[in-house]
């Protein structure tokens, strides 16, 4: 059962997340490619292009308390990379904002086989620019995750989650391994909530598998 959850974002460095690590770490294990930290622009995602395309074993980019990163620039162009090399992504951990649109390129999502359901969270919100929604990259965001989600999560839904403040985001749990006492999965967070996940407002009759967020 799911236990509780920060109305913050990770980017904020709060309750819900550690501070994230200075810069993204990479593990490669057999097939797996563990991604841990946050990326800070784009020689980081030509680091992370360049380990990939050099070792054709890598099938799957696991996302460990991996918390996006700062740049508009590589935000889209990472799930693109990872659709288009066919690989598989799963996520151990909170996994936020550019993370979040990494993590729908795979081409089958789920969550690592060590991942704790209760404290293992897809978050999704808006870019934004001097603590403001930049307004004129929704339309490219929303576009690309609805391609991701092979247009199972609505327009309105994702407008919704671009929308919220800097601090807010639309929080998916995997609901077949993890939910709150009343079977809900899916939370929207404005950022002013205690950290207890009914403090957030509970979507029903929705799941990440239903809106193409989880496909295994």
């Amino acid at each position: 059962m799911i236990r509780a959850i920060s109305a913050a974002a990770c980017a904020a460095a709060v309750v819900l997340c550690p501070l994230a690590a200075r810069a993204a770490d990479y593990k490669i294990d057999g097939s797996r490619l563990t991604i841990s930290g946050t990326f800070y622009g784009d020689r980081e995602f030509d680091d992370f292009t360049t380990m990939v395309r050099k070792d054709p074993a890598i099938k799957t980019i696991v996302m460990k308390q991996f918390y996006g990163g700062v740049n508009m620039s590589n935000s889209l162009s990472f799930p693109k990379f990872i659709r288009e090399s066919g690989l598989a992504t799963e996520v151990d951990g909170p996994c936020f904002s550019a993370c979040a649109t990494a993590f729908v390129g795979g081409v089958r999502r789920g969550l690592a086989p060590t991942a704790d359901p209760n404290k293992t969270v897809v978050g999704f919100h808006g870019a934004y620019q001097a603590g403001r929604v930049y307004e004129p990259f929704e339309i490219t965001y929303v576009n690309a995750i609805r391609r991701y989600t092979g247009g199972r999560m609505s327009e309105a839904m994702i407008r919704r989650a671009y929308w919220l403040p800097q601090n807010g985001f639309l929080a998916f749990f995997d609901p077949r391994r993890g939910t709150n006492e009343k079977g809900q999965s899916v939370f929207v967070c404005t950022g002013k909530e205690k950290r207890q996940v009914a403090d957030c407002e509970a979507l029903a009759g929705v799941d990440g598998y239903k809106v193409g967020v989880f496909t295994h």
